[in-house]
């Protein structure tokens, strides 16, 4: 006896072969074979948002629920613009910090500090905006960087300001005008890749070129025990003056004390500079929305490059008709 299928019409001498078949009416006729995945995968992502956005409220919460109310009267001055709060909530900040991590309750220290860090970073840029260098150079002095196990835990706030007002700066008034100071500071932060305070510090690459204080010869220092450090400056140097900082990739790529896998890593920033990505450094700041800066390769530094790469054999991995774009890792 045949088995007609009610959905598609087709008929089968066995009920088995009825069940088994590939019906068309299964699959919508408007989507592609890998759809069903594709949205199985979507589903998968955005539950994985939905819990990351779930965890960040709750460690903003515990980190609220622990800060006293002096760290938080003195946030509400400094965001009022008070720069006599300022210090004292940098200062009252570092102090619950260092608490709650010599206590090892990292879930609250990690509460507490993103609980804080926007909101403090911005309000220290606000007055640093109205104030200028003074107020930002005297942070510096009283939070220095003295070491790795040394290093203030509100680092990455002060560095977060500092900055925002050296992308600021140099765009403004040019290189010269960046204090020293500045730049020195970011430019300690090299041995705390894999710290917040290691990523804020990229913006040290928005100094070169400066006429006191050589950013190209510093990354060259110590490109051979920090790569990623260095990986995450290069960018930053890009955006702020593409020939000086193609001078310093040039140089970098054709450097034999570092190993050749590890100057590929170097070249294929290149892709993240060509698509013009938005700067994830400083954090919870759009330099491109303040100051409507824009970058595009200028064709000789694109050519120069290419050269580079082509001699040095980075591209053999990639296809005839590569691009900057194709060196993304």
């Amino acid at each position: 006896m045949p088995h007609e299928c009610d959905a598609c019409g087709e008929t089968f001498n066995t009920l088995s072969r009825l069940r088994l078949h590939d019906c068309p009416a299964d699959e919508p006729a408007d989507r592609g074979p890998l759809s069903s995945f594709d949205a199985f995968l979507d589903s998968i992502s955005d539950a994985l948002d939905a819990d990351m956005q779930r965890r960040n409220s709750e460690r903003r919460k515990r980190g609220l629920e622990a800060a006293s109310d002096t760290l938080k009267t003195n946030l509400e001055g400094a965001a009022q613009g008070d720069v006599d709060a300022a210090f004292r909530l940098i200062g009252q900040y570092e102090r619950e910090l260092r608490e709650y991590h010599d206590r090892e309750d990292y879930d609250t220290y990690r509460g507490l500090f993103w609980a804080f860090y926007e909101p403090a970073a911005a309000a220290l840029d606000e007055i640093a905006t109205r104030e200028g260098w003074d107020f930002l150079v005297d942070l510096i002095d009283a939070y220095p960087r003295e070491s790795t196990a040394d290093e203030p835990f509100t680092s990455p706030v002060i560095e977060n300001a500092v900055g925002r007002h050296v992308i600021r700066t140099r765009l403004e008034d040019g290189v010269a005008a960046v204090p020293i100071e500045a730049l020195a500071y970011l430019g300690s932060f090299w041995e705390s890749m894999g710290e917040t305070s290691g990523e804020e510090s990229f913006t040290y690459g928005w100094g070169i070129g400066h006429p006191e204080h050589s950013v190209a010869d510093h990354v060259q220092e110590v490109v051979t025990e920090e790569l990623f450090w260095v990986r995450g400056v290069l960018p930053h140097t890009f955006y702020a003056d593409q020939h000086a900082a193609a001078d310093l990739l040039d140089a970098l790529l054709t450097d034999e004390r570092i190993d050749y896998e590890d100057r590929c890593l170097l070249a294929s920033i290149l892709a993240t500079v060509d698509r013009e990505s938005s700067l994830q450094i400083p954090r919870y700041w759009d330099c491109r929305e303040e100051l409507d800066d824009r970058f595009e390769f200028d064709e000789a530094v694109r050519s120069r490059l290419r050269e580079t790469i082509e001699a040095e054999g980075f591209h053999r991995r990639l296809g005839e008709d590569w691009t900057f774009s194709d060196m993304e890792v």
